[in-house]
């Protein structure tokens, strides 16, 4: 910059006469210099204006280079070669996020910085490259999958920008864009409570040597965080006011008119005054204006105490196979009413690998799920992808006709004409909300038991992979919550012995905060178990 404005200064000031050219000059006329030393010498007066343009340039060049290897150096990471090593990198939340922010926000502004400093070809592989990047939809998801995370799991900015996860300490971090970006989605949320903590820690983080990083290349300016921060405060204020919409209007007007170029110094004393206390300090008041946990937030968090019933007991089951009584399988019964069982070491490490194989290298793969409510009239109310998955018909590869076989004896149902299994994988954040699995007698459609099988008797998810935190699934109206554990199956009946609805089935899946989960599920179908089940009929 300083380079090009050296180029306008002596184009404006004026270069000496002997090295301006006359308009009326033709080319014949041109000034020769080798005819004489005197003229000569005034050549090295000209590479001496060119020697400056050069050194300046140099400068520019060098500034430019360490703040590439200032963000190169932030960039470092352990070598990651199998595809274990790399799952389990992209299963930290405070990996994943900065990682897909990076190439939806900073690369494309890092291209642009080093078109000078880069050939052209090299700038075409990487355009190429940013092509495949996460799109802003793709980025919203992850932002609201790590506000799901803060809120579910009551998780501290501060905490989560020093690499703490439920008070287990990783080996990662949040940075200031990292920070930014989480407040501006709660902002535009109108969600300014959320805001505000994330503002104060972009400010915190907004550091050299790093902050010329985002001052020069990404543009983010600590001036507009400041702003940000301030309007934030005002508007949570002004929430928690409960002011009318019309002095909420007004209140808004008041934000902006504060945060105008002209008041910056007055906000920004303001606010580093403020930021001189003590974080906790910030937390604990947050604290108190917080609302209490809903029952599935506190079934997320471990907060409900262990069930203990005469009836809830560990055994092998014999019972429900022929081929049990040969290789019973260990079962614990965790509830009567609904059945509710979970089987223990019952899924094999290579036929989950074969199902993650296949699916992986298989074009079909559908992209994501989307979960939904109805509203008054009926109507889905689409909410957002959470999860990826992949549906196995199962009456071919041997390892789906094992696990099918499997179920069958852990089930006592009938397998037959139904041999779907559904392999999936959890993303960031990735939860189910409340739901059953089977359709609510009053949205049934006319002649449902005969065109659809009919309903969902039992269902069965066999848990493929150890999630470390978060993951749990939680049947809020028992109090009951199962941490996934790898090769174990949770099996549960949807009807009632008379093929009624169980309302008391209604679960969900809680945000997986570290971990990747993978888990088969089966759902089983009223009509196939007519020999099965008599009293369904």
């Amino acid at each position: 910059m300083r380079w090009f404005v050296l180029q306008l200064g002596i184009i404006l000031i004026g270069i000496p006469q002997d090295f301006c050219i006359d308009e009326n000059e033709t080319s014949e006329e041109k000034m020769i210099y080798s005819s004489s030393v005197m003229s000569m010498v005034k050549l090295l007066e000209m590479e001496e204006y060119l020697k400056v343009n050069l050194d300046l340039y140099v400068q520019e060049m060098q500034s430019k280079l360490e703040l590439i290897k200032l963000y190169q150096d932030s960039l470092k990471r352990e070598t990651l070669t199998t595809l274990e090593e790399k799952e389990e990198y992209m299963s930290n939340p405070l990996n994943a996020f900065p990682l897909l922010r990076r190439l939806n926000q900073d690369w494309p502004k890092w291209l642009r910085y080093m078109k000078l400093a880069i050939s052209s070809k090299k700038i075409k592989e990487i355009e190429v490259q940013l092509k495949s990047a996460p799109s802003d939809d793709d980025l919203k998801i992850a932002l609201k999958g790590m506000t799901r995370i803060e809120k579910f799991y009551n998780q501290h900015a501060e905490d989560l920008t020093k690499g703490y996860l439920l008070g287990k300490k990783l080996n990662s971090h949040l940075t200031a864009p990292d920070c930014v970006a989480l407040g501006n989605y709660y902002y535009n949320q109108t969600q300014f409570s959320g805001s505000t903590h994330w503002y104060r820690m972009a400010l915190r983080l907004h550091t050299n040597p790093k902050g010329m990083i985002y001052e020069k290349v990404l543009g983010l300016k600590r001036k507009r965080i400041y702003k940000k921060y301030a309007k934030a405060l005002l508007m949570e204020s002004a929430d928690k006011s409960k002011l009318t919409s019309t002095e909420k209007s007004e209140w808004n007007r008041l934000a902006k008119e504060v945060t105008r170029d002209d008041n910056y110094e007055n906000v920004k004393k303001v606010i580093d005054e403020y930021l001189t206390g003590d974080e906790k300090i910030f937390q604990e008041v947050a604290a108190k204006l917080k609302r209490k946990p809903s029952k599935l937030q506190r079934g997320c968090r471990g907060e409900w105490p262990p069930k203990s019933s005469p009836e809830l007991i560990c055994r092998y089951n014999r019972d429900t196979s022929a081929f049990l009584k040969l290789a019973p399988l260990k079962l614990e019964i965790l509830s009567v009413q609904p059945v509710i069982l979970l089987y223990h070491d019952v899924l094999y490490e290579n036929e989950f690998k074969s199902m993650r194989d296949a699916a992986i290298f298989n074009a079909s793969m559908i992209d994501g799920w989307t979960y939904y409510d109805f509203d008054q009239k009926g109507n889905p109310k689409w909410q957002d992808r959470v999860v990826k998955t992949i549906g196995f018909q199962g009456t071919t590869a041997p390892f789906t006709l094992s696990i099918n076989r499997r179920l069958g004896y852990m089930s006592g149902l009938e397998m037959r004409e139904n041999m779907m299994l559904y392999l999936t994988n959890y993303g960031l954040g990735g939860n189910f909300r409340k739901h059953f699995d089977y359709v609510e007698l009053a949205k049934r459609p006319p002649n449902f038991f005969a065109d659809s099988g009919g309903d969902h008797i039992a269902t069965a998810v066999l848990y493929a992979s150890d999630v470390p935190l978060g993951g749990t699934t939680v049947f809020s109206k028992l109090k009951l919550a199962v941490q996934p554990k790898k090769g174990n199956a949770l099996v549960w009946f949807n009807l009632n012995h008379d093929g009624k609805p169980d309302p008391l089935t209604e679960h969900s899946v809680c945000p997986v905060v570290l971990g990747s989960r993978w888990t088969i599920s089966k759902w089983f179908h009223e009509r196939q178990q007519v020999f099965k089940k008599p009293c369904l009929a």
